[in-house]
């Protein structure tokens, strides 16, 4: 590459007549101070991400970056002392890196997405969520990838690129959740019949919550039955027994006052009309 070949000759230009007694001292001196400087550097800045309570992960990369910018610095000054043209130097840096960016956009791009998820935090280790369509408990969390295990025991693995553009659904973030169950009953059996018998299985459930208070309501008067709907509350960590158990409550409580479940039917009536 003739870009690259130039900026090495600049690099290396007037490097020989620079090589002297004093001026390896000084660079000497200049590794010394850059290492006290640097210590004190990662001290103040150690402090100061300790304090912002970030993820661990996060912190160790903002060290590394710290710790590699001074250690830049540190090589263009030893350079500017040896007779190196800098500009030269910095060149090279910016074609290698652009070489390198380019090779490397996908995993530069899962790298970004997994900063933004670290200082985000849309959710931890063990939480229940849904991913660009994916529902499971999240496994492992890094720079690159996110695993989940799924409900049926399958490991996925998605890329944070992916996971940093997508809509995120936690369903562990807060400590209770709402269950919605849709039911229907027939028309013979009174509404506020079927009200009463559902609020008062829903008391005697052991895994739903009484604040905020359940509520039952007539959401469609359908061709063959009355829909109704049903909102309760527990805790996030037992929304699917929750779930299961408000259904079984509902039917119990309807089979104790005699009112009947129905389903899609047709009443045919048959009329004789006089010979």
């Amino acid at each position: 590459m003739p870009g690259v070949d130039e900026a090495v000759s600049g690099v290396l230009t007037g490097l020989p007549e620079k090589l002297n007694l004093w001026n390896i001292a000084f660079v000497l001196l200049v590794i010394i101070a850059a290492v006290v400087v640097s210590r004190v550097i990662m001290s103040l800045v150690g402090r100061a991400l300790k304090k912002s309570k970030l993820d661990p992960v996060l912190v160790k990369l903002i060290r590394t970056a710290v710790k590699l910018l001074v250690g830049v610095v540190c090589v263009l000054i030893i350079c500017e002392t040896l007779g190196v043209e800098v500009t030269s130097l910095l060149a090279l840096f910016s074609v290698v890196g652009l070489a390198l960016s380019l090779a490397m956009q996908g995993l530069l791009a899962n790298l970004a997405g997994g900063m933004v998820l670290l200082w985000a935090k849309p959710f931890r280790v063990g939480d229940f969520v849904e991913v660009d369509g994916v529902t499971g408990t999240v496994k492992e969390t890094s720079l690159m990838y996110t695993k989940l295990d799924t409900t049926d025991n399958r490991l996925v693995v998605i890329p944070n690129k992916i996971i940093s553009e997508a809509k995120v659904q936690n369903f562990a973030a807060e400590e209770t959740r709402r269950v919605e169950v849709t039911f229907s009953a027939s028309y013979d059996s009174p509404i506020d019949q079927v009200k009463e018998a559902v609020l008062e299985a829903l008391a005697d459930n052991q895994l739903t919550l009484d604040q905020p208070a359940p509520v039952v309501g007539v959401a469609e008067f359908g061709a063959s039955a009355i829909r109704y709907n049903v909102w309760v509350w527990c805790k996030g960590s037992d929304y699917w027994p929750a779930l299961y158990s408000v259904n079984e409550s509902i039917k119990a409580g309807l089979d104790r006052r005699g009112l009947n479940m129905t389903y899609d039917h047709i009443n045919v009536h048959m009329i004789e009309q006089d010979k």
